[in-house]
């Protein structure tokens, strides 16, 4: 609700527009029953065909302005409505480009696309109806009251119950309405969840002919999601049917004390119509509010969700004032000084006493086993998570005591992933450099290895990209994913497991076109083939988190155990011989 309520103040002027014209369209609204009242009274009962002529003038004109106003308050509720979802999509977004992998692993991917639209949808929608139903009804209502002490104080008690009575109904079941709301959206998670499991996996589902175990799956969800919503429903059912009695009663009551006043002289027969017409637009609109009465407790969880992910406070977090000094023309770009790192909640370190340093116009390999620590000491690079104790500078400068932005600016990476988004093969290539040009764009994909098969292609660099880049083989994307980190020009590159897709061949003309092209960088090669490597000017052996060994290949055949037996795993007796 905080944020909503700073992008209301943000936008207070639009939304006394809204006020302004919800007041008026109300009292142009209840205009209406006083000129029929005046109708009836001073023209149907005295036979006065001039005033029924200038009262019904009065009364369209009253009409005619409440139509334009409403239109007038629909426009701005929408526009309203609409700014308020952008905004909170807006600092959604920026949250998830400050949090730490550690920061985002504590929701989930299911559950942050949903609370990026679905719930911020719900929003929205609550926003334009309360703006439209639920912010006329207290106008009316006091309008309404005023008005019926104008025409008989001895009404007056008649709405005033049925108001009451209808806010204590509102009261109960928003109450009971509020939890099972938060469950909802909690299991329209998990299928979101499933869903896109099932989605993106189903060639391994059809693979393994898994179907029937996974429509068991997400129709566990779909029934769990199901009795939540029928739970949600059943609350509300009881409202409309006594709000209908309310209103029916309150006719009634309105008709029979009116018409002892009448017969008492107290108020004329008008009178009884504009209470009546009162009363029924005070209901009326109450009614229309408890419309959106059903919307507010999962307007409420869905706030409450989105303020969870506002709220959270990044782990990693810049300096207010950077002390970082860099040193451009330092030869050693990144250094790593007795670092270690452990994962939280973990018992044990998964780096411990990691020290070496990566130097300009050389190529510096980390090799392990699985689960030895190679992809970490990338994400601890690109400070997507803190070390735990030790440094890591880059030209000189701790990273700590950077801005994440110039650190980030400073690194180029292609993740062990291979990810392309959405558009054409320039764009996916700009991305780290929105100026580069054409030739540029050529120049990284020859060194990539991807220029020949992008040039088959009948648009070229202008070729559309699927979603996820599902459109091109695992090589291709990750050809295309190494010519878009080269295209940003910076001087450190990360090259995590990067190479694992492409054949010998590819790969081995790849480095070579690196090892020319790159002469002014740092490049850092996570890998788990040796051939990939072996050229590398040093080579950190990492196991279980601790460094093996270091040096250039043939040192490490001589004095690593460690990568003496990766080497075997790998390359034949006779081969391995030969190095």
């Amino acid at each position: 609700m905080t944020y909503l309520i700073q992008f209301l103040k943000e936008k207070k002027m639009m939304l006394l527009l809204i006020i302004l014209a919800t007041v008026i369209q109300s009292f142009s609204m209840l205009a209406v029953p006083f000129f029929a009242a005046k109708i009836i009274d001073d023209g149907i009962l005295k036979k006065d065909l001039m005033a029924i002529v200038i009262l019904g003038l009065q009364m369209l004109a009253a009409v005619g302005l409440s139509g334009l106003i409403s239109l007038l308050a629909s426009y701005l509720s929408a526009d309203l409505a609409a700014l308020s979802g952008k905004y909170l999509r807006d600092r959604i977004f920026d949250k998830t480009q400050v949090l730490s992998i550690r920061d985002f692993n504590q929701f989930s991917t299911a559950s942050m696309i949903t609370r990026a639209t679905g719930d911020i949808t719900v929003i929205q929608q609550s926003v334009i109806m309360f703006a439209q139903m639920i912010l006329p009804a207290p106008i009316i209502a006091v309008t309404a009251i005023i008005m019926t002490i104008e025409v008989s104080p001895s009404l007056v008690p008649i709405p005033i119950i049925a108001m009451v009575v209808f806010m204590l109904a509102i009261y109960v079941i928003f109450i009971k309405a509020t939890p099972i709301s938060k469950t909802i959206q909690k299991r329209l998670d998990v299928i979101n969840r499933i869903m896109g499991e099932a989605i993106t996996g189903v060639r391994v589902i059809r693979a393994f002919d898994n179907s029937q175990f996974e429509r068991k799956r997400t129709n566990e969800a779909f029934l769990d999601y199901a009795d939540n919503v029928i739970r949600l429903n059943k609350t509300f059912a009881v409202f409309s049917p006594l709000i209908w009695s309310v209103v029916g009663i309150s006719m009634v009551a309105v008709l029979w004390f009116g018409s002892f006043l009448v017969l008492n002289g107290e108020i004329q027969v008008g009178g009884i119509t504009a209470v009546s017409e009162y009363t029924i637009l005070l209901l009326i609109a109450l009614i229309m509010s408890s419309m959106v009465m059903v919307m507010l407790p999962k307007m409420k969880a869905c706030l409450d969700r989105t303020q969870e992910v506002l709220d959270t406070i990044p782990e990693i977090e810049d300096e207010k004032q950077p002390l970082a000094l860099r040193n451009p023309a330092s030869p050693q770009k990144l250094v790593f000084d007795q670092v270690s790192f452990s994962y939280r909640g973990a018992e044990e370190s998964v780096l411990e006493g990691i020290s070496f340093s990566c130097e300009q116009g050389k190529t510096t390999a980390i090799i392990g086993g699985t689960g030895s620590g190679k992809s970490t000491i990338a994400s601890l690079m690109l400070r997507l998570y803190d070390v735990a104790s030790g440094t890591i500078t880059l030209e000189g400068a701790d990273i700590r005591q950077m801005t994440q932005h110039e650190l980030r600016e400073s690194i180029s990476y292609v993740p062990q992933k291979a990810i392309l988004f959405s558009g054409t093969i320039a764009d996916n290539l700009r991305m780290g450099n929105s100026q580069a040009t054409p030739a540029e764009l050529e120049q990284a994909a020859r060194i990539a290895q991807a220029d020949d098969f992008v040039t088959e292609l009948a648009e070229g660099y202008q070729s559309l990209v699927a979603q996820g880049g599902t459109n091109f083989s695992g090589g291709q994307k990750q050809r295309l994913c190494i010519a878009r980190a080269l295209v940003k020009k910076a001087p450190v590159y990360i090259f995590d497991d990067s190479f694992s897709a492409l054949d010998f061949k590819t790969d081995a003309a790849l480095r070579r076109a690196l090892k020319k092209e790159m002469a002014d960088a740092a490049m850092v090669i996570v890998a788990q083939r040796v051939s990939t490597i072996m050229d590398a000017d040093q080579i950190i052996v990492l196991d279980a988190g601790r460094m093996a060994g270091i040096g250039r290949h043939g040192e490490l055949m001589k004095t690593c155990l460690v990568y003496q037996e990766i080497v075997a795993s790998q390359l034949s007796e006779t081969e391995a011989d030969s190095l």
